[in-house]
Protein backbone atom coordinates (compact mmCIF):
# COMPACT_ATOMS: atom_id res chain seq x y z
CA UNK A 1 0.00 0.00 0.00
CA UNK A 2 1.04 3.59 -0.91
CA UNK A 3 1.22 6.31 1.17
CA UNK A 4 -1.37 9.38 0.22
CA UNK A 5 0.89 12.63 -0.15
CA UNK A 6 -0.72 15.62 0.48
CA UNK A 7 -0.33 19.01 0.24
CA UNK A 8 -0.26 21.21 3.31
CA UNK A 9 -0.83 24.82 2.87
CA UNK A 10 -0.86 27.88 4.89
CA UNK A 11 -1.07 31.60 4.59
CA UNK A 12 0.84 33.39 7.07
CA UNK A 13 1.55 36.68 8.03
CA UNK A 14 3.82 37.83 10.96
CA UNK A 15 4.47 41.83 12.06
CA UNK A 16 5.74 41.41 15.04
CA UNK A 17 9.57 42.15 14.13
CA UNK A 18 11.62 45.10 14.42
CA UNK A 19 15.05 46.22 13.73
CA UNK A 20 16.86 48.13 15.65
CA UNK A 21 18.57 50.05 12.75
CA UNK A 22 17.54 52.58 9.95
CA UNK A 23 15.98 51.18 6.78
CA UNK A 24 18.79 51.86 5.07
CA UNK A 25 20.85 49.92 7.51
CA UNK A 26 18.40 46.96 6.89
CA UNK A 27 18.79 47.09 2.93
CA UNK A 28 22.84 46.88 3.36
CA UNK A 29 21.91 43.52 4.91
CA UNK A 30 19.84 42.56 2.33
CA UNK A 31 22.87 42.92 0.32
CA UNK A 32 25.21 41.69 2.36
CA UNK A 33 23.19 38.27 2.19
CA UNK A 34 24.15 37.73 -1.54
CA UNK A 35 27.58 37.37 -0.73
CA UNK A 36 27.88 36.49 3.20
CA UNK A 37 25.03 34.71 3.76
CA UNK A 38 26.99 31.61 5.30
CA UNK A 39 28.00 34.21 7.89
CA UNK A 40 24.89 35.89 8.63
CA UNK A 41 22.99 31.92 9.09
CA UNK A 42 25.92 29.73 9.86
CA UNK A 43 23.17 26.93 9.90
CA UNK A 44 23.55 27.38 6.36
CA UNK A 45 25.87 24.82 4.56
CA UNK A 46 27.33 25.65 1.08
CA UNK A 47 25.32 28.95 0.16
CA UNK A 48 25.54 29.51 -3.70
CA UNK A 49 24.09 32.80 -4.82
CA UNK A 50 23.77 33.07 -8.00
CA UNK A 51 22.77 36.85 -9.71
CA UNK A 52 20.00 36.33 -12.45
CA UNK A 53 19.74 40.55 -13.28
CA UNK A 54 20.55 43.31 -10.21
CA UNK A 55 17.51 42.64 -8.75
CA UNK A 56 17.21 39.09 -8.92
CA UNK A 57 18.96 36.21 -7.47
CA UNK A 58 18.58 32.37 -6.85
CA UNK A 59 19.77 30.92 -3.42
CA UNK A 60 20.79 27.68 -2.60
CA UNK A 61 22.29 25.93 0.59
CA UNK A 62 22.00 22.83 2.55
CA UNK A 63 20.10 22.98 5.77
CA UNK A 64 18.96 20.94 8.71
CA UNK A 65 15.41 21.23 8.85
CA UNK A 66 12.83 19.14 11.60
CA UNK A 67 16.38 17.12 11.74
CA UNK A 68 16.98 16.38 8.14
CA UNK A 69 19.26 17.42 5.51
CA UNK A 70 17.84 19.26 2.83
CA UNK A 71 18.68 21.22 -0.06
CA UNK A 72 17.19 24.19 -0.44
CA UNK A 73 16.58 26.48 -3.29
CA UNK A 74 15.15 29.91 -3.22
CA UNK A 75 14.18 32.51 -5.96
CA UNK A 76 13.99 36.07 -4.53
CA UNK A 77 13.53 40.05 -5.93
CA UNK A 78 14.52 42.64 -4.40
CA UNK A 79 11.98 45.98 -4.32
CA UNK A 80 14.00 48.56 -2.62
CA UNK A 81 13.18 50.07 -0.44
CA UNK A 82 9.79 47.46 0.07
CA UNK A 83 11.61 44.57 0.57
CA UNK A 84 11.83 40.88 -1.13
CA UNK A 85 9.55 38.65 -2.64
CA UNK A 86 10.59 34.60 -3.09
CA UNK A 87 9.27 31.69 -4.37
CA UNK A 88 10.93 28.15 -3.12
CA UNK A 89 12.18 26.03 -5.92
CA UNK A 90 13.00 23.18 -4.05
CA UNK A 91 13.09 21.80 -0.65
CA UNK A 92 10.50 21.29 2.11
CA UNK A 93 9.13 24.29 1.48
CA UNK A 94 8.90 23.77 -2.71
CA UNK A 95 6.11 26.44 -4.14
CA UNK A 96 5.87 28.45 -1.52
CA UNK A 97 5.74 32.09 -2.15
CA UNK A 98 6.31 34.52 0.03
CA UNK A 99 7.40 38.41 0.94
CA UNK A 100 9.44 40.53 3.66
CA UNK A 101 8.80 43.92 3.21
CA UNK A 102 10.08 46.59 5.75
CA UNK A 103 8.28 49.75 7.23
CA UNK A 104 10.57 52.33 8.41
CA UNK A 105 10.04 53.73 12.03
CA UNK A 106 10.72 56.33 14.56
CA UNK A 107 13.94 56.20 16.45
CA UNK A 108 16.19 54.29 13.37
CA UNK A 109 13.78 51.32 13.92
CA UNK A 110 12.86 49.46 10.90
CA UNK A 111 8.95 46.64 10.74
CA UNK A 112 9.46 43.92 9.29
CA UNK A 113 6.78 41.69 7.93
CA UNK A 114 6.37 38.28 6.67
CA UNK A 115 3.35 37.94 4.62
CA UNK A 116 3.16 34.38 2.52
CA UNK A 117 1.38 31.24 0.88
CA UNK A 118 3.59 28.18 2.78
CA UNK A 119 3.04 24.58 1.27
CA UNK A 120 4.81 21.55 1.95
CA UNK A 121 4.12 17.41 1.60
CA UNK A 122 2.75 15.31 3.85
CA UNK A 123 2.52 11.78 4.23
CA UNK A 124 0.38 11.37 7.02
CA UNK A 125 -3.13 14.24 7.21
CA UNK A 126 -4.63 13.18 10.57
CA UNK A 127 -1.51 15.18 12.62
CA UNK A 128 -2.40 18.97 11.88
CA UNK A 129 -0.04 19.17 9.25
CA UNK A 130 -0.79 22.60 8.83
CA UNK A 131 -0.23 24.04 12.65
CA UNK A 132 2.88 21.79 12.40
CA UNK A 133 3.61 23.39 8.97
CA UNK A 134 2.94 27.28 10.11
CA UNK A 135 4.98 26.20 13.69
CA UNK A 136 8.05 25.46 11.57
CA UNK A 137 7.88 28.12 9.29
CA UNK A 138 7.10 30.88 12.34
CA UNK A 139 10.34 28.94 14.00
CA UNK A 140 12.51 29.10 11.53
CA UNK A 141 11.81 32.93 10.71
CA UNK A 142 12.43 33.69 14.11
CA UNK A 143 15.92 32.25 13.77
CA UNK A 144 16.41 34.28 10.78
CA UNK A 145 15.37 37.52 12.16
CA UNK A 146 17.60 36.57 15.30
CA UNK A 147 20.57 36.08 13.26
CA UNK A 148 20.29 38.83 11.20
CA UNK A 149 19.53 41.73 14.19
CA UNK A 150 22.81 40.24 15.75
CA UNK A 151 24.59 40.78 11.72
CA UNK A 152 22.97 44.39 11.50
CA UNK A 153 25.33 44.80 14.90
CA UNK A 154 28.33 44.71 12.93
CA UNK A 155 27.22 46.60 9.80
CA UNK A 156 27.88 50.39 9.82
Amino acid sequence: MSDLIIIVMVFIEDREGVFDASIDKVWKLVQVHIKEGSKIHPSAKNVVTEMLDENTFINSWNEEINGQSSLIKAKGTMFYPVGVAFEMIEGPFAGSTYLIYYIPMPDNKTGVVLAGEFMSLSIDPTVGDDERLRSLVLSTFDKVFYEDCEYLKNIH
